[in-house]
């Protein structure tokens, strides 16, 4: 793996080597110029140290935002220059192109500061007719999509841990994507979570980020953390002789509705409130087929970066976005999760942890 790191790290300063000597040809015989490239090269190897456990996956956020936005700025710039230099109207190429990266860059300013600013506390009820009296007001705290690793480092994980603690719940939900790449990622989770301690614990499923390298690593280093991970099967809560039917589906590699069944071991049966947990909403269906009166789902992350009216790319892959949905009697809560994945941008959608309370009536 370091031999890789090491090996991007190359090329890719190479390409940086190659963008600056473009924009600064001219200058290409004076001290200024070297120690532009000297710093360049520098400022890549200060981020290859500031890396954890050897994988690219690890860099501390501020080196990585920092390279990342820099770095494609340098190559905005060079595009647009070799653009007004092959081409006629240069100076038309130079001003409108130069505005282009200069809004590029305040996009993604904004989206630094939307994805990494104090989580969004949502607060929903849910009334039930047949929820059992026992679990009136019962508190679920609801996250997805943490993506621990390169967009979610040990700051950003304890200020979302801190935020947690400080709504009160019975009941955590993990809504799956505890990591981004590589199982290891869950070793970050266990400090900001270990202050974590709901009447009823910490329940959870995997995503498709959990289970991209492997079936189960992750989930066993989960529940090493505390957390009870639900694979294709349930797990009942008892209050006063009553009870809530947990009910989760670990990430299936095929997710189509319409052909998957989830091979529960065994099939959810017994009486009380069933309460179904997956990642992806698009197999909601599956948990209405065994009773799920409520499914709680994230993967969406709300679009992420949320162009509606026009477009959401949430809407146009999954079909939903995020918030409540209804089929008849039954309900579905999709919560825009709190993590980053491919851009470390959020742009109207703020990241968010929910706190489901449930009424009966």
């Amino acid at each position: 793996m370091m031999a890789t790191t090491l090996l991007l790290v190359f090329l890719k300063g190479i390409l940086v080597q190659g963008w600056l000597a473009l924009l600064f040809r001219r200058h290409s015989k004076r001290a200024w110029f070297w120690a532009l490239l000297a710093l360049d090269a520098l400022w890549g190897f200060w981020v290859l140290y500031r890396m954890r456990g050897g994988s690219i996956v690890t860099w501390r956020q501020p080196a990585l935002f920092f390279w990342i936005l820099t770095h494609l700025t340098f190559g905005a710039v060079a595009t647009v220059e070799t653009l007004a230099r092959m081409l006629p109207w240069p100076r038309f190429i130079r001003v409108v192109g130069g505005s282009l990266v200069l809004l590029a860059v305040g996009f993604s300013a904004w989206g630094l500061a939307e994805a990494y600013g104090p989580p969004r506390r949502e607060e929903v009820q849910l009334s039930f007719p047949d929820l059992p009296q026992a679990f009136d007001g019962y508190r679920i705290l609801l996250i997805s999509d943490v993506h621990a690793g390169p967009y979610a480092g040990s700051r950003t994980l304890r200020q979302w841990g801190r935020t947690m603690a400080d709504m009160d719940a019975d009941l955590l939900v993990g809504a799956g994507d505890f990591i981004s790449y590589w199982p290891q990622e869950t070793e970050a989770l266990r400090e900001p979570f270990a202050a974590l301690h709901p009447r009823d614990g910490r329940v959870g499923v995997l995503g498709n980020h959990d289970r991209y390298r492997t079936s189960m690593e992750v989930a066993r280093r989960l529940e090493n953390q505390g957390w009870r991970i639900l694979t294709d099967e349930s797990m009942a809560i008892e209050r006063g002789g009553e009870r809530l039917l947990l009910m989760g589906i670990g990430h299936p590699e095929d997710e189509d509705p319409d052909s998957f069944k989830p091979p529960w071991h065994p099939v959810p049966s017994g009486p009380g409130f069933r309460i179904g947990i997956v990642h992806t909403p698009m197999l909601w269906p599956a948990l209405r087929q065994v009773g799920a009166r409520l499914s709680l789902a994230g993967h969406t992350h709300g679009g992420q970066i949320n162009l509606d009216p026009l477009v959401n790319v949430a809407r146009v892959n999954v079909g939903y976005v995020a918030g409540l949905y209804e089929k008849g009697p039954d309900r579905l809560f999709v919560t825009k999760g709190l993590g980053c994945t491919a851009l470390p941008f959020r742009i109207r959608c703020r990241p968010e942890i929910v706190r489901i309370t449930l009424r009966r009536g």
